[in-house]
């Protein structure tokens, strides 16, 4: 049980500094992209930016309960188990949420396909560190 909160724990903490990095990465080479954020489909308040600190440790605890009830069905080095596990991930739960978001709210093709590959790397880095901390 240690074990699994310090997985899920580094996780979080990686992936929060992977957030924080890519959404400045991505002001500085999709300006264009990150100017649709501030369309009114997006909430501006502020009130719930605590939401975006916390979301990579719930995808961390989610993937690694994910990890724990699977890891036996991943098989050969640690990179392809996280390859793996990243893949079922985006297929699995991204690509349907996302198909409901983009049918619903008015993003566009572009906006919905960097969610797909945000959460996709997500996946693979917690992936990375769960292979690594609890194989």
């Amino acid at each position: 049980m240690k074990k699994a909160l310090i997985a899920s724990l580094s996780a979080g903490v990686i992936l929060l500094i992977l957030s924080l990095g890519l959404s400045y990465l991505a002001i500085s080479v999709m300006p264009g992209l990150m100017e649709e954020y501030f369309s009114p489909v997006f909430r501006s308040s502020g009130k719930v930016d605590w939401m975006f600190y916390v979301h990579p440790f719930i995808v961390s605890f989610a993937l690694k309960w994910f990890w724990e009830r699977y890891k036996d069905q991943f098989t050969g080095p640690f990179v392809l188990r996280a390859i793996e596990v990243a893949l079922v991930y985006g297929i699995v739960a991204m690509v349907p949420v996302l198909w409901l978001t983009f049918s619903a709210i008015d993003v566009s093709l572009q906006m919905t396909l960097t969610w797909l590959g945000y959460g996709v790397l997500q996946a693979f880095v917690a992936g990375l560190i769960f292979a690594k901390l609890n194989p």
